[in-house]
């Protein structure tokens, strides 16, 4: 997630802090060879296993649970990175394809300009879950919903 958008939903919600992964990622990556520019995957599933691996650490710490953001469009998509984002200890929007999660996000009043963002798993510069797919969520929820839920 940008620190733009980062910093809209902290100051709307009200949370208390933002922690930056960035220099983790580095060394890690370095460590591992990873090629910023030619190993954007990788690059990207590392940055999801350390964000994993820090809120299991923080809900350690406040003895809490850590919630997922996964829907059912990524889910079906598997669009999802193993043992980094789809870890969680509980998915309340998982039931939830991609456009609806934008309906619920209306409703409980999320800033309008993170809503209309597009998508991204905030992995590289420039990427958007669209770029990779070649297909917008309102496109492929139709079909998802008529493969799983209408058989």
């Amino acid at each position: 997630m940008s620190a733009q958008r980062s910093n809209t939903i902290k100051k709307h919600f009200s949370c208390s802090f933002i922690l930056s992964i960035k220099s983790i990622v580095d060394k890690l990556a370095k460590t591992l060879g990873v090629q910023p520019l030619k190993d954007s995957i990788r690059l990207g599933n590392i940055m999801a296993r350390v964000r994993m691996i820090l809120l299991y650490d923080l809900a350690k710490k406040h003895q809490a649970l850590v919630c997922g953001t996964e829907n059912r469009s990524e889910y079906h998509l598997g669009y999802f990175t193993r043992f980094g984002d789809e870890a969680s200890d509980f998915e309340p929007i998982r039931h939830l394809y991609k456009t609806q999660v934008y309906q619920l996000a209306s409703y409980l009043g999320v800033p309008k300009t993170v809503i209309d963002k597009k998508p991204t798993a905030g992995l590289w510069a420039e990427q958007t879950d669209e770029g990779e797919f070649g297909f917008s969520y309102k496109e492929a929820d139709p079909v998802l919903y008529l493969y799983f839920d209408k058989k």
